[in-house]
């Protein structure tokens, strides 16, 4: 198996394991109305609430700013999503530190608007 090869076999293992979790998010938070991604680029999308749908791009920058001081890059993308695109050598455990950062970002968002 060609460097290449593994590469994208990592790409596609870690991605769908990253995009499985970040889908949970759609049922457990409010604010998240949707993921989608392939491979490792993934995108979430943030919204004021289920009911009405409205974009909220001020929550998905604080989101990402919250990210970011915990040391995860996280890419704004069009009004209110951001995505992750995380290096295609990354191991799950290091995946996983960084979707666990994400979501507490997440959460800490949501006590701040309550």
């Amino acid at each position: 198996m060609t460097e290449k090869e593994k590469l994208r076999e990592n790409a596609t293992k870690q991605g769908e394991y990253a995009l499985k979790r970040l889908k949970e998010w759609v049922n457990d938070y409010e604010i998240v109305g949707d993921v989608r991604g392939k491979g490792l680029m993934i995108g979430v999308e943030i919204i004021k609430d289920k009911k009405s749908k409205a974009k909220d791009g001020d929550t998905a920058h604080e989101i990402i700013d919250r990210a970011w001081h915990k040391g995860v890059v996280a890419i704004g993308a069009g009004e209110n999503c951001f995505r992750i695109a995380p290096p295609l050598v990354i191991t799950r455990d290091l995946l996983d530190a960084g979707l666990d950062m994400l979501e507490e970002s997440i959460k800490e968002v949501m006590r701040k608007k309550k």
